[in-house]
């Protein structure tokens, strides 16, 4: 599924969500940036082709997200920019045989979210909250080999969605600090690694960010 004139108009479209954000700061809320840093471990995929299916899979890498926000009190808004980093591990073959990749295979899953949150308990110092967004990702997957084979790499625009829950704790009137959980996905994709046409399944990933909000 190619949604490149959508992720285009998306992000086109974020920096007047921004804009908006701080513009209606002046009637209720506070305006806020955040900023996240923590782990991805991608889920393993089944990708189904003429041939029949394989299972691939990837290592744990690094994730980071950036962007503003608008609290409303009990529910909160979010524009953000998220990237997920990875690479390719091994495969089980359509034969039920596994096979290391040797080289390559590096991942960069960039994101452009529109989140909404609802901070479930406003206790005094820490409340739990849960968040989903959508948006616009960018899955650049590099060139990559096992013994033998070289494959080509790809880049789709796709359909990009996130779930959390974490818990924010508050370090004065205007900041706090937050640890949370997430799940990343996209849109199924169709690509061919220079062999053979593959229906890709979405390229999902769970993790956890620590990060931090600042009230402007």
């Amino acid at each position: 599924m190619s949604l490149a004139p959508l992720g285009t108009s998306f992000m086109l479209t974020l920096p007047l969500l921004a804009a908006g954000l701080i513009q209606g700061s002046a009637q209720a809320g506070e305006v806020y940036v955040t900023g996240a840093a923590g782990f991805n471990a991608p889920t393993s995929r089944t990708n189904t082709g003429d041939l029949g299916t394989f299972t691939e899979r990837s290592l744990p890498g690094a994730s980071t997200e950036l962007g503003l926000g608008f609290d409303f009190g009990a529910v909160r808004l979010e524009a953000t920019y998220a990237l997920d980093a990875s690479r390719l591990d091994n495969y089980t073959s359509v034969n039920d045989v596994t096979f290391d990749y040797i080289s390559g295979g590096d991942v960069r899953k960039q994101s452009a979210f529109v989140s909404g949150y609802w901070d479930v308990l406003q206790n005094k110092g820490w409340t739990p909250y849960v968040g989903a967004g959508v948006g616009y990702t960018n899955l650049d997957v590099r060139s990559f080999a096992e013994p033998g084979l070289s494959y080509a790499g790809f880049n789709r625009s796709l359909l990009g969605y996130q779930l959390k829950a974490g818990v924010s704790i508050d370090v004065n009137t205007r900041s706090n600090l937050f640890l949370e959980g997430v799940y990343r996905g996209t849109s199924g994709f169709e690509t061919n690694d220079g062999f053979n046409d593959w229906n890709n399944a979405s390229y999902a990933s769970w993790g956890g960010q620590l990060g931090v909000r600042i009230g402007l």
